[in-house]
């Protein structure tokens, strides 16, 4: 199932990768060799040490994830999270109070369907702060859960298949994640429509297409970012589709799809590439923590594409996305430490560096991992 392979993303690794050239042709000053990876970050990797996000562009995030008829994602987060906690204390107070453990476990229900309404929108942040109120206010909620699984409510079973895909309770399990979201669809949760989707990709592609799609069209900012990726994925890419998806996913917030927007510019893709644009779809979606827009926005500076040239610049760009975890921004940043371009040369520092982004499966990273040992040892 592909329900927990990292949707692609789209980036750019800045680097000379001939070892025959070694570090000569990284010295040179246009890194003009590239080569372009698709991958995504993990929750894990973006979570770890991402830029802290200004206020305003809090703010805009909240105004963009809003939800018609809902309080903003963070006032709801808040407003689950007092009645938990006076909920709890009136089943300290009396354990046997019936009504308050029922409440609690609806409780719970609504916190999961608000956590994963926030990795709809890439808002790891708040995803995380979900995470940590499950384990902390509503810890005892699954046998509740259960029982109203167990009577046909389908939102139940949507809501214990989000703590199994996650888990957010126990130990992560994606199997039954899968189980209960194609029970839940059953149950006439459309809710479940985006993940389900996702369990039957493999083996029921079609289908998996039609919910996919369905999703989308109920606003699933997740289904409407995977819709424009497979637009652009196709043989030949359907570009107006790709780009019609992925606009309106970042316009409700959606950085991964802004990012994409910007890689799009970048390449070229469906017209003439526009650096300048790509540069200001990247800084959008950087500005607001997003990594791999990060790292291609150093690119753009190391190499002077739709931005003034700046080593220096690109250097910053690539440290932070690094230190957020992100592989391809480790390897440059391992690159500009090894040639001192950008920062002063310091081969301890491109060794750690490099040293990660070969952990992660970035090839290139052994390679002039190699050639500096090569080097040493002459």
């Amino acid at each position: 199932m592909s329900l927990f392979i990292e949707s692609k993303q789209y980036y750019r690794i800045a680097a000379c990768l001939s070892v025959a050239l070694g570090l000569a042709l990284a010295q040179s000053g246009d890194a003009a060799a590239a080569t372009r990876k698709a991958s995504a970050p993990s929750a894990k990797q973006k979570a770890k040490a991402a830029p802290p996000k200004s206020s305003a562009a809090k703010q805009k995030a909240k105004a963009k994830a809003a939800v018609p008829g809902l309080p903003d994602p963070v006032t709801e987060l808040e407003i689950i999270n007092g009645e938990a906690i006076a909920l709890n204390n009136a089943l300290t107070a009396n354990a046997d109070d019936t009504q308050a453990r029922q409440k609690l476990v609806e409780l719970a229900l609504r916190a999961a369907r608000a956590a994963e309404r926030a990795l709809s929108r890439g808002d790891e942040d708040l995803f995380t702060a979900y995470r940590a109120q499950f384990r902390k206010h509503l810890a005892a909620t699954r046998p509740g859960l259960e029982s109203m699984a167990g009577r046909g409510i389908g939102a139940a079973e949507y809501a214990l298949g989000v703590l199994d895909l996650h888990g957010l309770l126990d130990e992560r399990d994606v199997e039954r994640a899968c189980t209960h979201f194609s029970t839940a669809l059953d149950k006439g949760f459309s809710g479940a429509k985006f993940r389900h989707a996702q369990c039957i990709e493999e083996r029921e592609p079609e289908r998996a297409l039609a919910l996919m799609r369905e999703a989308a069209d109920g606003g699933h900012v997740g289904a409407i970012e995977r819709l424009g990726r497979i637009c652009l994925e196709a043989e030949p890419p359907d570009v107006a589709c790709a780009r019609a998806r992925l606009e309106r996913a970042s316009r409700e917030g959606r950085l991964s799809a802004t990012t994409l927007l910007g890689w799009m510019q970048a390449e070229g893709i469906g017209g003439k590439p526009d650096p300048a644009r790509a540069a200001r779809y990247y800084r959008e979606a950087a500005d607001q923590g997003e990594v791999s827009a990060r790292n291609n926005l150093g690119e753009l500076y190391e190499t002077g594409r739709g931005v003034t040239k700046d080593p220096v610049q690109a250097f910053d760009h690539y440290l932070l996305a690094a230190l957020a975890g992100f592989p391809p921004a480790q390897f440059n940043l391992g690159r500009l430490f090894a040639t001192g371009k950008g920062t002063t040369k310091n081969l301890d520092e491109a060794r750690r560096w490099l040293g990660e982004a070969a952990k992660a499966g970035v090839t290139p990273a052994q390679q002039i991992l190699d050639f500096l040992d090569q080097e040493a040892a002459k």
